[in-house]
C-alpha cells in the first residue's frame, strides 16, 4: 500500500563520495531518497521498496555497473520502463536504450531538478497552488 502524500521516491546508484551531497540536496528540495553504491545494490534496493519515480544511475561502478544494472532492470517485467537519468563524465555518442535522458558530471543542481520534474512531481507543488 502506498502512501499518496509521501515525498516522491529517487533512487540514485553511484559510488561517488558526492553522492551523499546529492542525495542531500534532493531531500532538502522535499524529495525520499534512496541510495546504493553500486548495482546490485540497487537491485536489492529497488526490490525491497516502493517504486520510485526515477533513478539516476552512474555507468562505472563496481560489483554491478551501470550497464549491468539496465540490463537486469529491464529484463524484469515490473520494472522495464522506470525512467533512468544516466550519470556521466563522459559524453556516449546516443542515448542508451532502457534510459531517458543523460546528466553530466559534475552535475549542477537547478539542471538535476529540471530533468527530474517531469517525472516525479515537485514535492509541495499542491500546497503551493492552493
Amino acid at each position: 500500500m502506498s502512501d499518496p502524500n509521501a515525498a516522491p521516491l529517487i533512487l540514485i546508484v553511484d559510488d561517488e563520495p558526492e553522492l551523499e551531497v546529492l542525495a542531500r540536496y534532493l531531500e532538502l528540495e522535499g524529495y525520499s531518497v534512496l541510495t546504493a553504491s553500486n548495482g546490485e545494490e540497487g537491485l536489492l534496493a529497488l526490490a525491497s521498496c516502493r517504486k520510485p519515480c526515477i533513478v539516476l544511475l552512474d555507468l562505472m561502478m563496481p560489483v554491478l555497473d551501470g550497464y549491468g544494472f539496465l540490463r537486469r532492470l529491464n529484463d524484469d517485467a515490473t520494472l522495464c520502463g522506470l525512467p533512468v537519468f544516466v550519470l556521466t563524465a563522459s559524453f556516449p555518442k546516443e542515448q542508451m536504450a532502457g534510459t531517458v535522458g543523460l546528466l553530466l558530471k559534475p552535475l549542477h543542481m537547478e539542471v538535476l531538478l529540471e530533468a527530474v520534474a517531469p517525472y516525479c512531481p515537485p514535492p509541495n507543488e499542491d500546497e503551493n497552488s492552493s
